[in-house]
């Protein structure tokens, strides 16, 4: 693409999105891409809050956290489009999968119990796509290598649904969520040149969001994972018997609480 210049210079980056730079402001290189990584740095944050506040299982906290540095990661990337910024947006997103793989594969697990073999083949894997990643510099290789955990992901989210008590539809809608967001990206990718027609000749700067697909699958997979960590620690509490319960902040944000009173009589 034509780069456009502004605060921060000439992209660096291996990637620059469909989104034309610095359009909207000369201090932020892709505004709309930058902004809707919002939901993805601070609906986390409600629940490193809550699992700190209730003493949840620190993988369960660790998993929500990375999610939240991934989105700061991807701000700081589409805000300025350099090389630094982009490593910061891709490999959180790696390192994060990495311990939802780790809390999903736990699910039944004793309290207290870890799996230093799992621990140490998740570490490694992570170390190694780093390494080749910033070596090759290929960000096909980062979407392979992210798109084979997200694999996995799924497979042991399914796997709970045959073999474990859970909200099999709180799973449906997380993937769903998330695929959504998948096929927005594609379609941004693949269709960047009619999207820029219609929002150039159009709609204005105001309503150009509604056509920024890289925007919207920050959104929808920003949710999606957060729903499926949500979907993970429900179903991990229900499992340990402590009766977890999906409450909604300020009425419409999802979270996981687990009631004391009812952790005492258990």
């Amino acid at each position: 693409m034509a780069p456009g210049e502004g605060y921060w210079g000439r992209p660096t980056a291996t990637l620059d999105w469909c989104e034309e730079n610095y359009v909207i402001s000369y201090y932020v290189a892709e505004f709309w891409n930058t902004l809707s990584n919002a939901v993805m740095i601070f609906a986390p944050l409600v629940m490193v809050y809550v699992g700190y506040k209730e003493n949840h299982e620190k993988r369960f906290i660790y998993s929500f956290l990375a999610l939240s540095v991934v989105g700061i990661g991807s701000w700081l990337f589409h805000m300025t489009l350099k090389y630094t910024m982009q490593l910061m947006d891709e490999l959180p997103m790696i390192w994060g999968s990495s311990i939802q793989i780790y809390s999903l594969y736990l699910i039944k697990s004793k309290p207290g119990e870890e799996s230093v073999i799992l621990q140490l083949a998740l570490i490694g894997y992570c170390i190694i796509v780093t390494l080749v990643y910033i070596l090759i510099n290929d960000p096909i290789f980062h979407q392979v290598s992210y798109a084979i955990m997200v694999f996995f992901i799924v497979g042991l989210a399914s796997r709970v649904c045959l073999t474990t008590k859970c909200n099999k539809s709180f799973f449906l809608v997380s993937l769903l969520t998330y695929i959504l967001g998948f096929l927005l990206w594609n379609i941004d990718n693949v269709y960047c040149s009619n999207l820029r027609s219609i929002r150039n000749q159009f709609v204005g700067r105001s309503s150009a969001m509604l056509f920024e697909c890289h925007a919207w699958w920050h959104i929808f997979a920003g949710s999606g994972a957060y729903l499926g960590l949500l979907f993970g620690i429900q179903t991990r509490y229900l499992y340990l018997h402590k009766k977890p319960q999906l409450k909604f902040l300020l009425g419409c944000w999802p979270y996981v609480s687990i009631r004391e009173e009812e952790n005492k009589v258990n």
